[in-house]
């Protein structure tokens, strides 16, 4: 979309002393953008950068630069990690989410420029430091029942720059990115040239845009009721809008059941809407901080309210079942659902004890596969000693873990 009017709640970053938990995210361990009219851009894509460079950018512009990513079009997303854990009180609402929604004058009521964002939250359940894909559970907004359920859609590498963008999704329709007059950079993410298709997959949010002129000259994009990134102004009279917040008692886990979730390590948002909106463009999230809403300030150094804690009976409970992550109640449990890979900081080699035989793969943050081999049942291990600092994939029979290389 083409952006006017950035507000922002904040106009300075807080100075915290060394022993203060921050409750403005600290990190970005993901930024997986879908294609779209500001990619490359919101943050540069300078060359030679790669997925670990584009994260730590996606962090610089979201939090010491003041400023925002976008997620391009559907599916694009960010994860984002804190120093602490963001704990779910009781009769509030937990994170507040700052992107770049605002009013107009048109006729639909709460409408202008809204591109409401799927969250998702984590709890770091195995205590690896990174969000493992079983430990994801959605949070259920307002469109839930309204919405596309396990979308998929793919984006198709185009031959040159200045192509459009070609999408299918598996609901049997397809459409396109569309280059503008505003933005002549390649949409497609240029750290990932070596991919001819992006798949992203989730909950498809309803088209919320209208065209009010008739004409295709004014488009006004309607914000849902609540439970999204980037679908409403960040302030309201000076404060904190609360229907930018998320309440953590929202989340759902893939059977659709409500979850009493301790707290969240992790947040990760992705544009939700599949629309072209004329000469405006595609809908695309926009992300700006990501803030632990419990605080004692808010504003531009929003400051922590530390006295609160995690409810250890809801810990107990959420750990109990929850044992294997979020994993569904009507699929079978496979045979490898109780391998545990995981990272050996003494010796920087990924360690798992398996039952058969099997392959092991290893991949890095942009997909590339750095390694490939078969295992013999038992224990084995990967070295990683000479692999830089990063964000790996590890496959192991089919099995996929995050391991955080530092």
């Amino acid at each position: 979309m083409k952006k006017f009017n950035l507000t922002f709640a904040a106009t300075a970053i807080a100075v915290f002393a060394s022993n203060a938990a921050n409750p403005v995210h600290d990190r970005v361990l993901e930024y997986a953008p879908a294609p779209g009219q500001f990619v490359n851009t919101m943050p540069e894509w300078e060359d030679g950068d790669d997925a670990t460079v584009m994260a730590e950018k996606a962090y610089q512009y979201t939090v010491p630069e003041e400023s925002m990513i976008s997620l391009g079009g559907y599916g694009g997303y960010v994860v984002v990690g804190f120093d602490h854990t963001i704990v779910n009180v009781d009769g509030k609402r937990d994170i507040y989410i700052e992107g770049n929604s605002f009013y107009s004058t048109g006729n639909v009521a709460s409408s202008g420029n809204c591109e409401p964002g799927v969250v998702l939250v984590a709890y770091d359940i195995n205590g690896n430091g990174v969000p493992d894909d079983n430990e994801w559970f959605e949070i259920k907004g307002s469109e839930y029942g309204n919405s596309k359920l396990n979308y998929v859609c793919t984006y198709y590498r185009p031959d040159d720059d200045d192509a459009d963008i070609r999408w299918t999704d598996n609901y049997g329709n397809e459409g396109y990115i569309y280059k503008n007059q505003f933005h002549s950079q390649p949409y497609w993410p240029q750290w990932l040239l070596d991919q001819e298709t992006l798949v992203f997959r989730g909950t498809r949010l309803p088209d919320n845009g209208v065209d009010e002129s008739g004409n295709g000259t004014y488009y006004v994009l309607s914000q849902f009721e609540y439970g999204y990134a980037d679908n409403v102004p960040n302030l309201d009279e000076g404060y904190w809008n609360e229907d930018a917040k998320i309440d953590i008692d929202w989340a759902i886990d893939v059977d659709g059941n409500s979850v009493k979730m301790p707290g969240v390590d992790f947040v990760k948002i992705y544009t939700g809407v599949n629309q072209d909106n004329g000469w405006i463009g595609e809908n695309s999230t926009e992300v700006c901080r990501v803030i632990d809403a419990h605080v004692t300030r808010e504003g531009s150094s929003p400051v922590l309210d530390e006295t609160i804690a995690v409810d250890k009976s809801v810990l107990e409970a959420f750990l109990e079942k929850y044992a294997n992550g979020n994993t569904s109640s009507v699929t079978t449990i496979t045979d490898n659902s109780n391998l545990r890979v995981y990272l050996d900081a003494n010796t920087g080699c990924v360690r798992f004890t398996a039952p058969t035989n099997g392959l092991a793969q290893v991949y890095n943050q942009s997909g590339i596969l750095l390694y490939s081999a078969t295992f013999a049942a038992g224990d084995n291990h990967i070295d990683l000693g000479s692999y830089p600092a990063g964000l790996y994939l590890v496959r192991v029979d089919g099995k996929t873990t995050k391991i955080l290389k530092h």
